[in-house]
């Protein structure tokens, strides 16, 4: 028998413990080259050819990101040098008739709004009347599909921030994108009259000319507003989004650690299972050996069998991690900064090379094992 056929022939003789071994993979690789992205993700997240967060700037309160600021700190930052555009944003954690999923909601000058979301595609019609009404409003196309909003629909949603009001808007536009379309956008002057006109706002986006600017523009922001009553903090949207993942702690450490157990999950599982199947196969083995099948080549089919089973098991879950990663591609933190987790030829590598390296990790020792007893002493043996 060729040693191909073997090998086969020993996979599918318990087919419910390969598959099972295979599906425990599946699962601990899906997890692992998902914490494989992500730490790459946070290491050098990668900007697409449409996306312009890597140009924006994040003003806040220097003294806490929830502290206010006048709005008319807008019109002395539109005077710097290297500044294409500025808005002041209101974040709001819209609900939609009382369910509990948030939708990801903003307000700011709508004036703006599409230099600094260039790829936004919305018809002229829609744009212009979105533009002229101050309660008007737009959508994502997945957000307007999710809810079943149609244009001049009326939405009321809350938000615990803004609890002393309910925001009443009307779906004038659903724009497409190839990056995002979550959001639900209005007026930030609608959102200030209904709240009685405080002339107040949590964050200002500044639109930079060239990333050369950039430096310059958050050392000039912050200069020019140091002696306020409310001094400033610029950053670049990667830093706000990292500040606030430092909040929850060292994440790249937690997904080293995670990676880690999973890792040796999986060794745990596929050497159980090799170690298993070795023992209850040591007379056979023994056979083959009296046979005058040298020693190496049953180590080989014994290894053979175990990197298929893990590469059955990798594959799947190398796929099923692509498709998590495509499903959280429109998701964007901190409002603008798109998260794009790529698994890529990095992330097939590792994947591969665990793959090898547990195949060889988890046969050598129960195979040692049944090669050093002796033939006569293996043909006697009974598990």
């Amino acid at each position: 028998m060729r040693l191909h056929r073997l090998v086969l022939r020993n996979i599918v003789r318990n087919p419910r413990r390969s598959l099972l071994t295979a599906g425990s993979m599946a699962v601990s690789f899906a997890l692992l080259v998902i914490f494989f992205a992500a730490y790459r993700f946070l290491e050098s997240p990668p900007a697409s050819a449409t996306d312009r967060s890597h140009l924006i700037l994040v003003v806040t309160a220097s003294a806490s990101p929830s502290e206010l600021m006048p709005v008319s700190y807008r019109s002395r930052i539109e005077c710097l040098k290297g500044v294409r555009a500025v808005t002041q944003v209101s974040w709001v954690d819209a609900r939609y008739k009382g369910e509990d999923a948030v939708i990801a909601s903003f307000s700011l000058d709508p004036q703006v709004l599409f230099t600094f979301f260039p790829d936004w595609k919305l018809p002229p019609a829609e744009k212009e009347q979105f533009m002229r009404e101050k309660a008007a409003a737009i959508a994502g196309r997945s957000t307007a599909s999710k809810y079943g909003w149609k244009l001049g629909d009326h939405i009321h949603v809350s938000s615990p921030r803004f609890s002393e009001v309910g925001i009443d808007l009307v779906l004038r536009g659903v724009y497409d994108s190839k990056e995002e379309e979550s959001y639900l956008v209005f007026h930030w002057d609608y959102l200030n009259d209904i709240r009685g006109s405080p002339n107040l706002t949590g964050l200002f986006w500044i639109l930079a000319d060239s990333a050369d600017d950039m430096p310059i523009l958050m050392k000039a922001v912050d200069d020019q507003f140091r002696d306020e009553a409310v001094e400033t903090r610029t950053q670049t949207v990667k830093q706000v989004v990292l500040d606030f993942l430092s909040r929850l702690g060292n994440v790249k450490l937690m997904l080293l650690g995670i990676s880690a157990a999973v890792t040796f999950a999986v060794l745990l599982i596929v050497a159980n299972a090799m170690a298993m199947s070795i023992r209850e196969r040591t007379t056979e083995l023994a056979v083959l050996r009296a046979l005058g099948f040298p020693t190496h080549t049953l180590l080989m089919s014994l290894t053979a069998e175990s990197f298929v089973i893990c590469l059955v098991g990798v594959s799947a879950g190398c796929l099923a991690a692509w498709a998590i990663c495509r499903a959280v591609a429109g998701y964007a933190l901190g409002g603008l900064f798109l998260v794009n987790l790529e698994i890529g030829l990095p992330g097939a590598l590792v994947a591969l090379g665990v793959a090898i390296l547990t195949s060889f990790a988890t046969t050598l020792v129960p195979a040692y094992r049944a090669f050093r007893i002796s033939i006569a002493e293996a043909l006697r043996y009974v598990g």
